[in-house]
């Protein structure tokens, strides 16, 4: 099963239009998104990817909180975490995401208003429901079902 890291990004400055950063994607005809995120490599903690992943993908630094959530997502293990942007401007990053990018296969870093949430196809579900919850009120990290206890971030 392939580890993934992956952040929760709200740009809540106001309380009128809070946003979460997804990716949208065009990937063989598919219109999608997704929350900012990838692979865990070899030695890497997931928080240590989730920062390394942001950074990759949308040019942003952020510091990331307790694990939120362990999700099993079609043969993946996904480690949640809410992220706070540090420093940068939000555009694609210079990671595998901007070499892959072509006119049938695209990636395009976007804020997107928790009211609009609804009519995008965001993937997996289950995002739709965390980022929600993250952003009306604190989120009580869940401990993995075997006991191990959270990753600290």
């Amino acid at each position: 099963m392939r580890a993934r890291a992956v952040a929760i990004i709200l740009n809540d400055a106001t309380t009128d239009s809070v946003e979460v950063l997804l990716m949208l994607r065009r990937k063989q005809g598919r219109a999608y998104a997704t929350l900012p995120g990838g692979g865990i490599e070899d030695g890497e903690t997931p928080a240590q990817a989730c920062v390394r992943e942001v950074l990759e993908e949308v040019n942003l630094t952020v510091t990331v909180g307790p694990e939120l959530l362990v999700l099993e997502n079609i043969g993946n293990l996904e480690h949640y975490f809410r992220a706070h942007v540090q420093s940068g401007e939000m555009r694609l990053g210079d990671g595998p995401e901007a070499i892959r990018s072509s006119d049938v296969n695209w990636y395009s870093p976007q804020w997107v208003p928790l009211t609009q949430l609804d009519a995008v196809n965001l993937v997996p579900e289950r995002a739709r429901d965390l980022v929600r919850e993250v952003a009306h009120g604190p989120l009580t990290p869940t401990p993995l079902p075997t006991g191990e206890g959270l990753t600290e971030g």
